[in-house]
């Protein structure tokens, strides 16, 4: 997909999740912290958001991170990595490559994230009970939450719940990281769209 294409399907996504929920511009930038006219552009497709946009986004409507990328779908999903479409923060040296969307009754997505070299990433804290599962693919990355402070090879892996502020550290100044990244949304607590 292209970035303008993208562009437009998180627009028309967005607005439509809006609509959903009877708010106005107004009361989306209220309960987001992002500006109206940030989430007009969005709408009307002229502006690429980062990850960190999206997130603020998706919390505050209370759906996945993918709810802006779905589109109709198939009995057979083949995804070619090279056709998929980033979404970038940190001027490209964070990247989010949506694999597998989160779809009804299926509450789960599936992500491949770049972590350039001396990168670091923090995210949000996800609504409560949603949990992230990440696999080290390349390189070494830190994991941050509160205190606690984990580190990773390539090969391994951790769970956590995500509903608290976290971040991913590629502290290798010459290397590149590559993650896995699994998010599960427990049905009970989410809405689905």
């Amino acid at each position: 997909m292209e970035k303008d294409q993208l562009s437009r399907l998180i627009g028309y996504r967005l607005k439509k999740l809006r609509h959903n929920r009877g708010w106005s511009l107004d009361t989306l930038a209220s309960h987001s912290g992002v500006s109206k006219p940030m989430l007009g552009q969005i709408e009307r497709g002229e502006s690429n958001p980062t990850v960190s946009t999206l997130w603020k986004v998706a919390k505050s409507l209370n759906v996945s991170f993918s709810a802006f990328l779905e589109e109709q779908q198939p009995s057979v999903k083949v995804i070619r990595y090279t056709e998929i479409e980033s979404i970038t923060d940190h001027n490209g040296s964070f990247q989010v490559f949506p694999l597998f969307s989160k779809e009804i009754n299926k509450p789960f997505e599936l992500y491949t994230v770049q972590l350039s070299k001396a990168c670091k990433h923090l995210a949000e804290a996800h609504p409560s009970g949603v949990e992230e599962y990440l696999l080290v693919q390349k390189g070494e990355v830190t994991i941050e939450l509160s205190e606690e402070v984990y580190k990773l090879e390539k090969g391994d892996g951790i769970h956590f719940l995500a509903d608290q502020q976290h971040a991913y550290v590629n502290h290798n100044k010459t290397e590149d990281c590559i993650l896995t990244i699994l998010i599960f949304y427990p049905t009970k607590h989410y809405q689905y769209e």
